[in-house]
């Protein structure tokens, strides 16, 4: 099956942003063994959009089209999907309740103009929007089908799996299940997985996605069982979930479990450990706060990181992360801090501490301090994702007592 991909939108022409929504439609689709073979980039206006949908029917059995199904006049994705299909548009009155409810859960009156929201194209399949108010729709005519998502990166990433598994998965019991895996490069990723799957009649691949390489498996509901097992077995604990979950979710979810409470001392991460920390709701049971410590004066100031220290061993060592971890935790009263003090480029790197270099510290409240030295090959902000990530799952570790963390 070949798929198009349609972007529409004013801002993407002019240069104001960039797409970023069809390259991720391209990378989830490939989950799926399928290939996008033509993405096209429209403004906001009825009759291009038209004559790009008739030109993508032409070539791919399917298109996605995101963006243009907001609630003013120059969102015109609705009605020329409708027009191309030769589809009234009529009103979902499903879809109205949802949207006036996040309206009103965000303090909001609905106007007029959200109701053209909740008009869609007859017979086509409604998705609702979990994070935003415009909905997803698909229309699928014979072997072909047209799906409009909306342009937000964050509401599109949120529908497309359920527009997907509608469209892919619904033949017997086959189904699509997501590993994630933490702390290895994804060629060795590929390796114990194919030693875990060999013999199995499952399809599968993998995604490097923010500094952890995903397995995702299509395979029969029957075999979830075998594969999740063997899968288990092979990877032990550089498998941390499956699907949605995520590792910040499932840290936090150890802290509460144990009562404890975390602070962060970050300096090359630059506040991203903590943004990943407080994306789960809840987070304010166990974390306390950070400190963006970027500058030396500042360690040294308010973490109490000695300067004759940071002289002699530089701010890249594992004896500035050990003091900022201990730092941050006697400044903010917790139980459990981690600290990032790095490299994350382009420029600054030394033979001793090239580009991607961090040193991770951890310190609890019962003297526990240790600390740890790792090395990537990302971009910045890559880097610092890399960064922010091997920080939480060396947490991760140390809640479920691994020896590799521990040292015991």
């Amino acid at each position: 099956m070949q798929i198009g991909v349609l972007v529409i939108g004013d801002e993407i022409l002019d240069g104001i942003i960039e797409d970023t929504n069809g390259p991720y439609i391209s990378r989830f689709l490939s989950m799926f063994g399928l290939q996008v073979v033509e993405k096209i980039e429209v403004r906001d206006d009825e009759k291009l959009i038209k004559e790009a949908l008739n030109f993508l029917a032409t070539v791919c059995s399917g298109v996605f089209v995101c963006g243009g199904l907001g609630p003013t006049e120059d969102d015109r994705t609705r009605e020329a999907v409708s027009a191309f299909l030769r589809k009234k548009l009529v009103f979902d009155e499903k879809t109205w309740e949802n949207i006036k409810k996040k309206l009103a859960e965000r303090g909001r009156e609905s106007l007029p103009a959200h109701k053209r929201m909740a008009y869609i194209p007859e017979e086509a399949v409604v998705f609702q929007n979990p994070v935003g108010l415009a909905p997803a729709f698909l229309c699928e005519k014979g072997e072909k089908f047209v799906a409009a998502l909306p342009g937000v990166p964050r509401e599109l990433k949120a529908l497309l799996p359920e527009v997907c598994k509608h469209l892919f998965m619904k033949k017997g019991d086959e189904m699509l299940k997501i590993f994630k895996t933490v702390g290895l490069k994804e060629s060795q990723v590929n390796e114990l997985a194919r030693e875990a799957l060999a013999g199995l009649n499952v399809k599968w691949g993998t995604v490097l996605k923010d500094a952890e390489v995903w397995i995702n498996v299509k395979l029969n509901r029957k075999e979830l069982e075998l594969v999740s097992s063997r899968l288990k077995e092979v990877f032990g604990l550089y498998l941390y979930g499956e699907d949605e979950e995520t590792l910040e979710a499932l840290v936090g979810k150890l802290l509460k479990q144990e009562g404890l409470t975390l602070s962060v001392a970050e300096s090359c991460t630059g506040g991203l450990l903590a943004h990943l920390i407080t994306n789960v709701s809840g987070s304010s049971d166990y974390f306390k706060g950070g400190v963006v410590s970027y500058l030396e004066e500042i360690k040294a100031k308010v973490l109490k990181v000695r300067e004759e220290d940071i002289e002699k061993y530089t701010v890249y060592s594992h004896e500035v992360a050990k003091q900022m971890a201990e730092g941050v935790r006697e400044l903010m009263e917790s139980d459990i801090a981690l600290s990032t003090t790095g490299i994350a480029g382009p420029t600054g790197g030394t033979p001793e501490n090239p580009v991607g270099t961090v040193y991770i510290g951890i310190s609890s409240r019962e003297g526990f301090t240790r600390t740890f030295r790792f090395n990537f090959n990302y971009d910045r902000l890559g880097n610092k994702m890399a960064f922010a990530k091997a920080a939480l799952d060396i947490l991760r570790r140390y809640l479920v007592k691994d020896a590799s963390v521990r040292g015991n």
